[in-house]
């Protein structure tokens, strides 16, 4: 009887492991695990802050620097315009493409190098396309992120290299990808595993995304970066069903680590407890109800019971506000209503 006991508490454990399955823990139990120095979450719909642990801390950033240097490409270019490396492109440290002068390469291209391979001498060649010079390519860099409120970010160059006075926050570096996640053309080059890019004279380069978690269940999309001072960073967005969150993570040690524990053991607990969904009971549920008689969706009485009336009222709703229909109310759904739950 005992070693039977034995045997289907391991088979069980072992379903757990292979499923990737975390069991939700306290959210300080689970921050304490977290390697990296600055980390913050938060939701863009709401702007609510769900973790955060020295958000405000200037760092080197590393290559997350990149996604500005692709806000301020697409800000400067057409993605279909030919670029002409520069010689001066080449000589700089990896991860690189190992582009030659006088290679063209569209501007389209050039992103994907940029964003998904991280590459070096893309983001110098874009740069010296666009400023003369990767020093005042920097500064328009720095003037972008200031008109996104990063107030404490300064960039010397375009790849994240160390460079002396550069540096940003993890707050920062959230907002800045809260506007690149308004961009069509990043997220898609985001969303890529890997691709083949072309030169004029068709030179083909096999591109492959240094973001592991496209890769893994949780589907982050985001920009990796790396250097030894820095450690490994990322700024990106999680997907937790219907909800998404900002994530931003400088000074890890353990990023995939770090980033798994932020998704599943964090978010999954913090952003599930704010969610109104199906067979939900209570005083948020009554509230919820007379929201939905007052905006002219729910004709029921107020029951406080998250029934099935309830739903086919909140996905009504949201399909009249153009929010994703899933009858579930988070902070998106929330903040639709006048005023907001």
């Amino acid at each position: 009887m005992v070693k039977e006991m034995k045997k289907t508490i391991t088979a069980v454990l072992i379903l757990f492991l292979s499923l990737n399955i975390f069991i939700p823990v306290p959210v300080a139990e689970a921050a304490a695990s977290l390697t990296a120095s600055s980390i913050i979450l938060f939701e863009p719909a709401t702007d609510r802050i769900i973790y955060s642990r020295a958000p405000h801390k200037k760092r080197a950033p590393a290559s997350t620097t990149k996604i500005v240097t692709a806000l301020v490409v697409l800000d400067s270019l057409s993605l279909n315009q030919w670029v002409t490396i520069s010689p001066e492109a080449g000589d700089v440290e990896r991860s690189k493409l190992y582009l030659e002068g006088g290679d063209r390469l569209r501007v389209r291209d050039l992103l994907k190098a940029i964003l998904m391979k991280s590459a070096n001498d893309a983001a110098r060649a874009v740069a010296i396309e666009i400023s003369g010079t990767e020093r005042a390519f920097g500064e328009l860099m720095t003037q972008k992120a200031k008109s996104l409120g990063a107030k404490n970010t300064r960039f010397m160059n375009a790849s994240g290299l160390p460079a002396e006075g550069q540096y940003s926050t993890a707050y920062d570096l959230a907002l800045i990808m809260r506007e690149a996640m308004k961009n069509e053309i990043i997220v898609s080059i985001l969303k890529q595993k890997s691709t083949y890019i072309e030169t004029y004279n068709g030179k083909r380069y096999f591109i492959k995304s240094h973001n592991k978690m496209l890769w893994r269940r949780e589907r982050m999309i985001g920009k990796t970066g790396w250097t030894r001072n820095a450690k490994y960073c990322f700024v990106g967005l999680i997907q937790q069903g219907t909800q998404q969150a900002i994530v931003s993570v400088l000074g890890s040690r353990k990023l995939w680590l770090d980033l798994s524990t932020l998704a599943h053991r964090i978010i999954g607990t913090t952003m599930n407890q704010n969610i109104l969904s199906y067979g939900a009971k209570g005083e948020k549920v009554k509230q919820l109800q007379m929201a939905l008689k007052s905006a002219g969706f729910f004709d029921g009485p107020v029951t406080g019971y998250f029934g099935r009336k309830t739903k086919r009222a909140v996905s009504e709703f949201q399909r009249s506000r153009g929010i994703l229909t899933d009858g579930a109310v988070g902070p998106q759904t929330k903040a639709a209503f006048s005023p907001p739950l």
